[in-house]
């Protein structure tokens, strides 16, 4: 039982902060996150790969996320263009 009340506690990003997920996991995509034509790097790409959508979606929108310049518009946008620049050329 006690271990179904400590699942309940974890957020969208499991037991990992919000934060410490913008300044762990996904580092290496604020430059993308800011400007929407800046490429995409497979460091980021991988982050990506380690981190649930909802997740994504929650660091994203966040204040922390925000306050460094980040538009969540374009942020949303990483997943795709990771898809197009790794996936779509041999």
């Amino acid at each position: 039982m006690a271990e179904l009340e400590s699942e309940k506690q974890y957020g969208p990003c499991g037991k990992f902060s919000t934060q410490r997920i913008l300044t762990h996991k996904l580092r290496h995509c604020e430059k993308p996150a800011r400007n929407l034509y800046a490429p995409v790097s497979r460091q980021c790409f991988q982050d990506l790969q380690n981190v649930s959508f909802q997740c994504l979606v929650t660091v994203f929108s966040s204040d922390a996320f925000t306050k460094i310049g980040v538009d969540p518009h374009v942020a949303m946008t990483i997943p795709s263009r990771c898809h197009h620049a790794y996936h779509d050329n041999p």
